[in-house]
C-alpha cells in the first residue's frame, strides 16, 4: 500500500478532528485492501499549542507554517483552520511551492455516485452526506453531519459547520462560513465571504461580506466600509428577478 505523507497545517482543535479523519480512512483502506493510505508526518502552527495533546497522538508540531517550505517534496498539506481567508491565502503560497493537496473523506460519510466534484483538499468529516450533482471548491470543510443537497454548488474554502444543512440548487459563494445547526432553503445564494450565524435559516439570498443571523437570516452588520459593494449587489439581484 502506498503511503502519501500529509502535513496539517493548523494544530487546534480541528486540526486534531482532521487527523481522526485521515486515521480512520487509513483504518477503512486497510480492511478494503485500498491501495492508498496517508502518513501523517505532523502539524504546523504559527500559534500557540497544546503540544501535550499532539503528543499523545504520537506526533509533534514541527514548527511555524513556512516550515512547509522545508519538507520534502513528496509531503503534501491539508489546512485545518476554519476561516475561509486564511485558508485561501495559505492555498495559493503553499500552491507556488508546488504542494498538492489531497480530498480526506470519513469512511462514514455518503458521497453520491453522479457527478460529485470535489476539490483539492476538502475535507468530510464523520456522517456527512452530499448527494448528487453537487461541486465542492478547494478545500471545501464539511464539518460533523452536515448535508449537501443535489446540484449545490460550494465554492473554494467554504466551512459549513456542524449539522448544518444546504439545500438543493444553492450556491455557497467563496470562503462562506455556515454556522453549526443553520440551514440554506433550496435555491438560495449566500455572497461571498458571508458567515451565517448558529441555527439562521437562509430563506433568501444574501450579500457578501455581511454576518447574518435567525430565522429567517437577516444581515446584522457589514464587515468592512465597502457600502458601494452592497449596493452593487442589490442592483444585480434586482436585475436578475431577485434569483442573484
Amino acid at each position: 500500500m502506498t503511503r502519501v505523507p500529509v502535513v496539517i497545517i493548523g494544530a487546534g482543535g480541528f486540526g486534531r478532528e482532521v487527523h481522526d479523519v485521515i486515521e480512520a480512512t487509513n483504518a477503512a483502506a486497510a480492511g478494503q485492501s485500498v491501495s492508498q493510505s496517508y502518513e501523517v508526518v505532523g502539524f504546523l502552527d504559527d500559534g500557540h499549542t497544546d503540544a501535550a495533546l499532539i503528543h499523545e497522538r504520537g506526533l509533534s508540531v514541527l514548527g511555524p507554517v513556512s516550515y512547509l517550505a522545508d519538507l520534502a517534496a513528496d509531503v503534501q498539506f491539508v489546512i485545518a483552520i476554519g476561516d475561509g481567508q486564511v485558508r485561501r491565502r495559505l492555498d495559493m503560497w503553499a500552491s507556488e511551492l508546488g504542494r498538492q493537496s489531497p480530498v480526506v473523506v470519513h469512511p462514514t460519510a455518503v458521497v453520491g455516485n453522479h457527478r460529485v466534484v470535489m476539490g483539492p483538499g476538502t475535507i468530510l468529516c464523520a456522517g456527512t452526506i452530499v448527494t448528487t450533482n453537487v461541486r465542492l471548491g478547494r478545500h471545501v470543510h464539511l464539518n460533523l453531519g452536515v448535508t449537501v443537497g443535489h446540484d449545490s454548488v460550494l465554492g473554494d474554502y467554504v466551512t459549513v459547520n456542524p449539522n448544518a444543512s444546504v439545500s438543493g440548487n444553492a450556491v455557497l459563494e467563496e470562503s462562506v462560513n455556515l454556522g453549526t445547526c443553520a440551514s440554506v432553503i433550496q435555491g438560495r445564494r449566500v455572497a461571498a465571504r458571508t458567515t451565517v450565524g448558529a441555527g439562521a435559516v437562509v430563506a433568501r439570498d444574501l450579500p457578501p461580506d455581511v454576518t447574518a443571523v435567525g430565522m429567517p437570516a437577516v444581515a446584522l452588520r457589514r464587515r468592512g466600509n465597502d457600502s458601494k459593494g452592497l449596493v452593487a449587489w442589490a442592483r444585480r439581484r434586482e436585475e436578475a428577478g431577485g434569483n442573484l
